[in-house]
């Protein structure tokens, strides 16, 4: 998934889920949704393929340990649910549209990649910074279901959004 579909997926949890974990500081929970629905994908700066790019940042075991710490060790609820809600999306996104490597659910108990779809890891051997040309690119979307999921959501977002900028509009000038 690319990071433009992180971020709104990202949006899109803090807009669902804003009353549950944000009641006071939904800018504070709607900023950490969406840069934990990236984060995980930092370590595409330090390696050498896209398919080499998955470290423990893209374990569920880092995120609900670094969670668990703020929500129980420093009670900061709202910080800990942006964290563990974007982050977890960023799993669940890459474990449903992953087409080079998987997520490692269960690590540290297995090493196992998951995923939804059929992997090639040899499509994947190439640096994070070619995966916006072909042929990447391509064989990225070729499976149209993956494309569509991907692209529906970016839409879904930027519905959110504008609908989200005209209500402002319309208090602002009520």
């Amino acid at each position: 998934m690319f990071v433009i579909s992180h971020v709104a997926h990202g949006y899109l949890s803090a807009v669902v889920l804003q009353d549950r974990f944000a009641k006071n500081d939904y800018k504070l929970f709607l900023c950490l949704c969406m840069f934990f629905a990236v984060f995980p994908d930092i370590d595409g700066i330090f390696s050498a393929t896209v398919a080499g790019h998955h470290s423990i940042l893209h374990t569920p075991i880092f995120w609900f340990a670094v969670s668990g710490i703020i929500w129980f060790g420093l009670k900061k609820k709202t910080i800990a649910g942006g964290i563990i809600l974007g982050s977890m999306l960023h799993l669940f996104t890459d474990w449903i549209t992953a087409r080079t490597v998987g997520i490692q659910w269960l690590y540290p108990l297995s090493m196992k990649n998951f995923h939804v779809y059929e992997i090639f890891p040899e499509k994947g051997q190439i640096p994070v910074v070619e995966m916006v040309t072909d042929p990447y690119w391509s064989f990225y979307i070729e499976n149209k279901v993956l494309f569509g999921f991907e692209v529906g959501l970016n839409l879904i977002a930027l519905f959110f959004i504008i609908k989200y900028f005209l209500l402002n509009q319309q208090k602002g000038t009520s």
